[in-house]
């Protein structure tokens, strides 16, 4: 299954790779896939959606583009990483639901929080999600710190877990000077986590 994700997710951008270097379809074809597979929140607004269902598509087929080979290359690397920690622990199908779920959920909260008129593409809002899973198996939200010291409640490790992957976003931001959806990565994680909760792993 990690492999089959991995695959779906570098293939897109090898083959828009081709197509800008004209070597694949026409040079037009990066654009018009982000037309139809980009996460666009204001779908709705101005001529609508391109072909039906596409409001619905759009919350999965985000998370298979990317910007360029840079993007690409940091979000494979962090899902095979991420994904053999969690398979470890987890059986494929469940990991696969948690990374779908956990893309929804990054979505979600970009269409809540993020900024108007602005679309996204990438895997790293599930990614953060994979995070959050782990963080979770590996007992970071445990009401119980290992030495046996009283920690805080679930939910307040969550929500500062989920404020300083926020802030290093910022930072990143501010420092790189290249846009990051830090509300989609806030997102995915909390979603990952949250399920990753409700649904322990095997033993």
């Amino acid at each position: 299954m990690l492999v089959l994700l991995l695959a779906l997710t570098l293939l897109p951008e090898l083959l828009l790779q081709l197509a800008d270097a004209g070597l694949l379809g026409p040079l037009f074809l990066r654009r018009l896939t982000y037309m139809l597979g980009a996460f666009q929140p204001d779908l709705h607004a101005g001529p609508g959606p391109f072909f039906p269902f596409q409001t619905l598509t759009m919350f999965f087929t985000y998370g298979f583009l990317h910007t360029g080979l840079l993007h690409l290359a940091i979000n494979a690397l962090g899902l095979w990483g991420l994904g053999r920690l969690i398979l470890a622990r987890r059986r494929p199908g469940t990991f696969v639901l948690l990374y779908l779920m956990s893309m929804i959920g990054a979505a979600e909260v970009f269409a809540l929080l993020g900024p108007a008129g602005e679309t996204m593409v990438g895997a790293s809002g599930a990614l953060f999600g994979l995070f959050g899973v782990y963080a979770a198996d590996a007992g970071f939200f445990t009401p119980e710190s290992p030495q046996g010291e009283p920690a805080p409640p679930q939910v307040l490790r969550l929500v500062g877990a989920t404020g300083a992957l926020v802030l290093s976003d910022v930072l990143s931001q501010l420092v790189l000077g290249s846009p990051v959806a830090w509300q989609a990565h806030a997102g995915g994680f909390v979603t990952g986590a949250v399920l990753a909760l409700i649904t322990p792993p095997r033993t």
